[in-house]
């Protein structure tokens, strides 16, 4: 299967008035894309919303906040006004999140999540064992990072996990990019799926776009904002949906006049996930 990435404005919580329903927004998000195993959220610039200057910095500091294992979150993210509403916020509960363990249950070959520690010039991780792991790699302190352990306990020790070590869903990293254009024409073995009311019902294309999505790598949705879709943001940044063979409706039979975005990622997400091949990182859950 290939690996779903997404792609929302910086303005996407411009239809919310308090800092309390743009971090439950935040969240569906969050839920939303661990649910359907997202890999990559993009957050591109819209230039044609109107919203407040810190929204952005909300929508990916929460972003990654949620998708932050618990036992991490303390160390990695201080006291923030951005975070004022997280503990109403669901949790993900993705595979990675795992729960606080006995050391002395740890088997070689585990995977957790993990951020480098460093203690009289040596190096460990910070893995939510109740103390630190030796750590035979390199790396600065404060960064996070994914560890396989090679060793059982009393003689624990963790090296950092490579893409093949992860054999189930492992959350989502969030990227910045300065407009929506770019990034769709940079995408190299990636079928791009545009989610537009103006575009065709998804079931005329659907046939066509799984048989694609079995030779690419990846497959980039794009979503609009809450009051501009993406043909109208392609168009102010100098191009268009012509490029694209799959821009879709995936509501052709709505009964609101709108289809909020939060709703809208959920519910594509849903559709894709009903046609795509079974992955080989799902969720399998202790």
């Amino acid at each position: 299967m290939p690996d779903l990435w997404v792609a929302i404005p910086d303005s996407s919580l411009s239809d919310e008035q308090t800092r309390r329903d743009k971090s439950i927004k935040i969240a569906q998000f969050a839920r939303a894309c661990s649910i359907f195993r997202v890999k990559r959220i993009y957050i591109y610039q819209d230039p044609l919303s109107q919203f407040e200057r810190d929204d952005s910095d909300l929508l990916k500091t929460i972003l990654r906040y949620l998708d932050t294992p618990q036992y991490l979150r303390k160390i990695i993210y201080p006291r923030m006004h951005q975070l004022e509403y997280a503990g109403i916020l669901h949790p993900i509960k993705a595979p990675h999140h795992r729960p606080p363990e006995d050391i002395k249950r740890v088997k070689a070959g585990d995977v957790r999540t993990g951020i480098i520690a460093k203690v009289k010039g040596q190096l460990f991780v910070e893995v939510g064992l109740g103390s630190l792991v030796p750590f035979g790699g390199q790396g600065f302190e404060g960064k996070k990072l994914n560890v396989k352990f090679i060793s059982p306990y009393p003689n624990l020790k963790a090296i950092e996990a490579t893409e093949e070590d992860i054999i189930e869903y492992w959350g989502y990293e969030v990227k910045e990019v300065p407009s929506l254009s770019k990034l769709l024409a940079s995408a190299e073995n990636t079928e791009v799926v545009i989610a537009s009311r103006k575009g065709s019902y998804f079931k005329n294309v659907e046939a066509k776009l799984a048989e694609r999505a079995k030779n690419v790598q990846n497959i980039l949705v794009a979503f609009g904002a809450p009051k501009y879709g993406v043909p109208n943001i392609l168009a102010k940044e100098g191009t268009s949906t012509k490029p694209y063979e799959f821009v879709v409706n995936m509501f052709p039979n709505q009964g609101t006049e709108t289809v909020r975005l939060e709703e809208a990622v959920l519910g594509t997400l849903a559709l894709l996930n009903n046609f795509l091949p079974a992955s080989n990182r799902s969720a399998h859950f202790k």
